[in-house]
C-alpha cells in the first residue's frame, strides 16, 4: 500500500528570524541616525549663523569706537579709562579689568590671551564724534571745566544740534595741546558776538555744566577772546562733540529672555545730563533716561588687552606719560565669546567653572585694533625725530 506524504511545512527558522530582525534594526537605526543628524544640523546651523552674526556685529561696533579713540584730543591723553572715580562701579583696583559678570573663559593664567580674570572686562573709550566739525570757543570766561555759558564763533551745526538735543549730550573742551575736559552741554539761546576777533551773530551759546571726573586736567586754560591763529601758541579752546563709549556684559533683565548680552553707552556711566546712571546688571536697571542700549544677545564674555610701546600685552590700560612714546597704547586686543541661545543643540559643551551659563554651543572672535591716538602720536614722533 502506497503512502502519501503530507503537506510540506515552509517558514523561517528561529535563527533566520533573529538574523532578519538584527539586520532590520541595524538599517532602521542607521536611517534614524541620519534623520536625527539632519534634523539636528537643520536646527543647529541657523543658531550658529545667528551667533556669528551677533558676535561680528558686536565686534564691528567695538572696533569702530577703538579706532576713533583719541580723535580730536591732545596727543598725551588717557583715551582708555583705567578705573572709575569714587562712586563708580569699577573704582577699586584693578579697575575695569574683571569688573563685569562671570565670563566664559574662566580663570586664565596671567599673560595669556583672555586676561587673568574670571570675570569679563568693562571697556571705556574716549573720543569725539567725527561726524561733526569742531567749534572754537571765544568768550574769556568761564574756564574750561567750569559750568557756564560758552560762546562759539560758529553757529550750531545741524550735526551738533542733533547730538545736543534734549536731554543734552557731552562736549569735549581742549586746547589741543595740554589737556581736555568732558562736560554735559545743552544749546542755549541766541548766540552773542565774540568779545574780540570774532564775527557778529549768528554765533552759538552752549550751556555747560561742570566737568565730569575723571576726565579733567590740571590748570585748564581760559577760552580765548582773540581769533585762533594756526601755528600761534595761545589759550585757544576748541569744542568737539564728545563720545564716551562704555561696554559691559550683563544679563538681559527681561524675564522672558534672561540671556547674557553686550551693552553699550555713548555717555559712559552717566546720562546725557551728567547724572550717574544705573549700569546693566545692577539693581534698578535701566532707570530713568538710561543711556545703555543692548548691542547683541548671547555675548557672554568680553576680555580686553592693551599693548604699550614695550610690546607687552597687559590686562590693565597703562597710564600715559607726557612725551613718553613707550607709554602710548599701540594696539588693543578684544576677545568676545558668544553662545547659541537655543537649547539642546548638537555639539554643546559645559561652561568653564566660574563662568556664566550652562551647556551651550560657544564660539570666540578676536580682533586687534590700532587706536587713532596711537597713529597720530607716532606720526608726530617720527616728524620730531
Amino acid at each position: 500500500m502506497k503512502q502519501v506524504a503530507g503537506p510540506v511545512q515552509e517558514g523561517f527558522s528561529l535563527i533566520e528570524l533573529l538574523v532578519a530582525m538584527t539586520v532590520t534594526l541595524i538599517v532602521t537605526g542607521a536611517i534614524y541616525g541620519l534623520l536625527t543628524s539632519g534634523h539636528s544640523a537643520f536646527r543647529r546651523e541657523p543658531e550658529l549663523a545667528d551667533r556669528q552674526q551677533n558676535i561680528r556685529l558686536a565686534m564691528d561696533i567695538i572696533t569702530r569706537d577703538i579706532e576713533n579713540a583719541g580723535s580730536g584730543m591732545p596727543i598725551w591723553s588717557q583715551v582708555f579709562t583705567i578705573q572709575d572715580p569714587a562712586g563708580g562701579p569699577c573704582n577699586a583696583l584693578p579697575g575695569l579689568n574683571g569688573c563685569g559678570m562671570a565670563g566664559a573663559l574662566g580663570n586664565v593664567p596671567a599673560g595669556t590671551r583672555g586676561g587673568d580674570s574670571v570675570n569679563s572686562d568693562v571697556l571705556e573709550v574716549l573720543g569725539t564724534d567725527d561726524r561733526c566739525t569742531s567749534q572754537s570757543v571765544c568768550n574769556a570766561a568761564p574756564l574750561a571745566g567750569a559750568a557756564g555759558t560758552f560762546v562759539t564763533r560758529e553757529p550750531v551745526t545741524a550735526c551738533l544740534g542733533q547730538l545736543l538735543a534734549a536731554p543734552g549730550g557731552f562736549v569735549l573742551l581742549t586746547d589741543t595741546a595740554n589737556g581736555f575736559t568732558i562736560q554735559p552741554a545743552t544749546i542755549g539761546g541766541a548766540g552773542a558776538a565774540c568779545p574780540a576777533g570774532g564775527a557778529s551773530p549768528p554765533n552759538a551759546n552752549l550751556v555747560l555744566t561742570a566737568a565730569l571726573a575723571p576726565w579733567t586736567w590740571a590748570g585748564p586754560p581760559a577760552p580765548s577772546a582773540a581769533a585762533p591763529i594756526p601755528g600761534v601758541a595761545g589759550p585757544d579752546v576748541y569744542l568737539y562733540p564728545a563720545r564716551v563709549a562704555r561696554y559691559r556684559i550683563a544679563i538681559n533683565p527681561d524675564p522672558a529672555d534672561p540671556s547674557p548680552a553686550l551693552w553699550r553707552s555713548t555717555t559712559g556711566r552717566f546720562t546725557p545730563t551728567g547724572v550717574a546712571a544705573t549700569e546693566p546688571g545692577a539693581a534698578g536697571f535701566p532707570g530713568a533716561n538710561s543711556p545703555w542700549q543692548m548691542v547683541a544677545r548671547g555675548i557672554e564674555d568680553l576680555q580686553v588687552e592693551y599693548q604699550s610701546g614695550a610690546g607687552v600685552w597687559v590686562n590693565v590700560a597703562p597710564g600715559i606719560t607726557i612725551n613718553n612714546y613707550a607709554t602710548i597704547i599701540r594696539q588693543v586686543r578684544v576677545t568676545l565669546s558668544a553662545r547659541a541661545l537655543a537649547p539642546q543643540l548638537a555639539g554643546q559643551t559645559s561652561q568653564v567653572a566660574g563662568g556664566a551659563g550652562g551647556d551651550a554651543v560657544r564660539g570666540q572672535l578676536v580682533s586687534v585694533v590700532t587706536p587713532r591716538a596711537a597713529v597720530v602720536a607716532l606720526q608726530l614722533g617720527n616728524q620730531i625725530r
